[in-house]
């Protein structure tokens, strides 16, 4: 797949794509779900040291990270908890621990994502500048895009390219 912008002036360079973290590469509801049901007194589960660290991925969002990664320049772009400030390390432990030094390098922790210029931001939320964001918004998670593979099957196609099996 050939990845060029229709742009002249970004001829040559791979489309960014922002990826978010929570509910979106990975699963946040069950581990808040399981600290609430282990701790029903604490009501902030995700200000719990290891919450984030310790998340899993949502179904397919591994293999999905791979394949764009292979095409675009992909960043991973999450909201820090403001009810846990060991959230910037454990974000930063959780991708390298699972994708590696050079991914972790392409980490981005900031509140208003709408601060980021790129083409795409796959999020679940429209929170924290989401809706202002300059590229296009996939919210993960909806009707539109209920999983990954809607998700890969529509850059694919936007981008001209064949979605790669």
């Amino acid at each position: 797949m050939e990845n060029r912008s229709r742009n002249s002036s970004d001829v040559g360079m791979k489309k960014i794509i922002y990826i978010d973290m929570d509910h979106v590469l990975c699963d946040y509801n069950k581990a808040f779900l399981q600290y609430r049901a282990d701790n029903p007194s604490q009501p902030f589960p995700q200000s719990q040291v290891g919450f984030f660290q310790n998340l899993e991925f949502i179904d397919g969002a591994f293999e999905a990270f791979k394949l764009l990664n292979k095409y675009f320049d992909v960043w991973i772009l999450s909201r820090p908890s403001v009810m846990n400030p060991l959230s910037y390390m454990e974000k930063a432990l959780w991708v390298k621990n699972n994708f590696g030094l050079e991914i972790q390098k392409k980490l981005i922790l900031c509140c208003n994502k709408s601060l980021v210029k790129g083409h795409y931001l796959i999020d679940d939320s429209i929170d924290d500048g989401q809706q202002e964001f300059k590229g296009q918004l996939i919210r993960f998670g909806t009707v539109d895009f209920p999983n990954w593979k809607t998700v890969i099957r529509y850059i694919f196609n936007i981008e001209g390219g064949h979605y790669p099996h």
